[in-house]
């Protein structure tokens, strides 16, 4: 994680259940919602194919947030940095879990249209789940995402062009260290978009969902020390 530019373009790489709406909510406080591009279709490319000519055209924009994948910055000429929060792996897929079930419960559904508990669709649709951070963190559709290398890759990345990292687990502390990094004003912190959805977790599942998940736990676990050793050392 590294210091850029005085006021570079922010890209806020939104890993989905990883309190981006609540981080919208920081993000437009300080920079103003007129002056952020919000991407959420990810049926289309078109926002991010022409962003350079978008920004060229519209110069007041300081920011893009939404679901996409590391690599935005190589299209566009202006200095950027990329901001993103990740989530355990356990913790982010019963999140994703609640999410589908609440919004999008196609993806929840057998072959005879049975809803699936959490266990089940991990069992029967792993690749929904599986390493889905270290995803959004390379920029290599050949590489194997359960491959160590991704990871490595992925860290590489979040070292080299990540201005901050934070972690859900410890949001307030993470959004105290990026407000510092990045001279922002907090006044308050919403936590949004919380789904009050029981979710039977038994210890085996947990279990599942970390194997699946071994990219993404190496890159947590990573993260988290270096930024508990951040928290000690910034006033």
């Amino acid at each position: 994680m590294t210091d850029r530019d005085p006021d570079p373009f922010y890209l806020f790489l939104h890993i989905p259940k990883t309190a981006g709406t609540t981080l919208r909510s920081i993000i437009d406080q300080n920079l103003e919602p007129e002056n952020v591009i919000t991407y959420y279709n990810q049926n289309s490319r078109q926002l991010l194919d022409n962003l350079d000519a978008h920004l060229t055209v519209h110069p007041n924009f300081r920011a893009i947030i939404g679901h996409f994948k590391f690599g935005l910055h190589q299209i566009i000429e202006r200095p950027a940095t990329y901001i993103t929060f990740l989530r355990h792996p356990v913790a982010r897929t019963i999140s994703q879990y609640k999410e589908h079930f609440v919004n999008q419960r196609h993806h929840l559904q057998d072959s005879d249209g049975n809803l699936l508990s959490l266990a089940e669709s991990v069992k029967n649709n792993p690749s929904l789940y599986a390493n889905y951070q270290t995803g959004y963190l390379v920029d290599d559709k050949e590489l194997d995402l359960a491959d160590s290398a991704s990871a490595e890759l992925a860290l590489n990345n979040l070292e080299t062009y990540f201005s901050v990292v934070g972690l859900v687990e410890y949001f307030d502390q993470s959004i105290s260290l990026m407000s510092t990094k990045l001279h922002w004003q907090v006044d308050e912190i919403q936590h949004l978009n919380v789904k009050d959805l029981e979710v039977d977790v038994s210890p085996d599942l947990i279990e599942e969902i970390e194997a699946i998940n071994r990219s993404d736990l190496i890159i947590y676990e990573t993260i988290k020390s270096k930024l508990l050793d951040e928290f000690e050392t910034t006033p």
